[in-house]
């Protein structure tokens, strides 16, 4: 395993499946904390190869969960999150010349771009912050056209009610409160976390297919969802005993936006991410109580081929809030993770898969 960077504080990947690396695999984009109680960030972006070689680009604030969810939209351009006064924007830079090419946009980001575009939600707390873009006018799902800058809502609170309620479940305050919010790989379709009244521990994964409107929802859905191609979803499925969610039985797995699981990917995890050849699977063991392990799992096989990470820093994972979140680089020679090495200091890291024998 090795540090991406070995200076003081701490440094961080953002979401899982997010994708820390640029496409054309040359640059890495992490955060940089002093203290991990503070929200002075620093996004840094680094050569792959020689991490060493480094900058900071931009400085924000932001909590620990997720950092400023760092990720390239293209070979030059990043998109990443800030808060003020409390309320969170998006950006998108240009690392080449430090230029805000979009933003601030109060709004609740997404993942990642996909074919240069880049989705992201408004729900009632950024009604009327963004007066440059009058077009954010009600709550909904949007997409901005990395290429000129263009916005189009392509579901509004009426559809994601909708939505909701014509597959069982029951909006709740919190239903236009989306988040998650992921591009299919061809953009085809766009899905998103929602809450509602009749999943209080799950919450509902909802999915709109964009040329038609057609829309899917699972209650109680799996988590840490990623699209898995351009149809289906990988995710955790994971079950509530009344007191706790059980880590013994989850199990990765694949599924339909209608919730028909297709196959088993991996065993436990809540984390997750595939290989690009969708052969590989890693999850990690982000349970209270239990060392933060990550598995590397083949696919299809529930006993891992291989085991790393593991610290046992529990306040750091849930009260700071750093979680594993492993993913694979796009070559999927790589998995990229968090690592807490004191219950105040965490550091972003990565593996290779020949490292760990497989």
């Amino acid at each position: 395993m090795r540090a991406v960077y070995e200076g003081a504080g701490s440094s961080m990947w953002g979401m899982n499946g997010g994708q820390p690396e640029s496409p054309d695999g040359k640059r890495l984009v992490y955060a940089r904390k002093a203290d991990l109680s503070r929200p002075e960030t620093e996004i840094v972006v680094c050569d792959r190869e020689n991490p060493a070689d480094a900058e900071t680009v931009f400085r924000v604030n932001c909590g620990n969960h997720n950092g400023p969810s760092a990720t390239f939209t293209d070979n030059r351009h990043i998109v990443f999150r800030d808060l003020t006064d409390g309320l969170s924007a998006f950006r998108i830079l240009n690392v080449d010349t430090g230029e805000v090419v979009y933003g601030p946009i109060f709004a609740k980001e997404s993942h990642c771009a996909e074919s240069g575009i880049y989705p992201f939600s408004i729900s009632e707390e950024f009604l009327g912050k963004n007066p440059s873009h009058p077009e954010l006018d009600t709550c909904g799902i949007y997409l901005l056209n990395l290429s000129d800058g263009k916005i189009r809502r392509i579901a509004d609170k009426d559809t994601v009610f909708r939505m909701v309620t014509e597959h069982g479940c029951t909006p709740n305050a919190s239903t236009t409160s989306m988040s998650h919010v992921q591009l299919s790989p061809g953009g085809t379709k766009v899905m998103m976390r929602l809450s509602v009244e009749n999943c209080p521990v799950f919450g509902a994964l909802g999915c709109i297919e964009i040329a038609t409107g057609k829309t899917w929802v699972i209650p109680d859905k799996p988590v840490h969802q990623l699209w898995f191609d351009d149809d289906t979803y990988m995710a955790t499925r994971q079950y509530y005993d009344g007191e706790k969610i059980e880590m013994a039985s989850s199990r990765i797995e694949r599924f339909r936006p209608d919730g028909t699981c297709l196959e088993i990917l991996g065993g436990i995890g809540n984390h997750i991410d595939g290989s690009p050849d969708r052969q590989w699977f890693v999850g990690d063991r982000a349970y209270p109580g239990y060392p933060a392990d990550i598995f590397l799992y083949r696919r299809g096989e529930t006993e891992p081929a291989a085991v790393f990470g593991g610290q046992n820093f529990q306040d750091c994972i849930w009260k700071r809030q750093i979680h594993p979140n492993p993913t694979f680089s796009r070559d999927g020679k790589r998995i990229y993770f968090n690592h807490p090495v004191s219950e105040e200091r965490t550091k972003a890291m990565f593996v290779t898969l020949e490292e760990l024998g497989v």
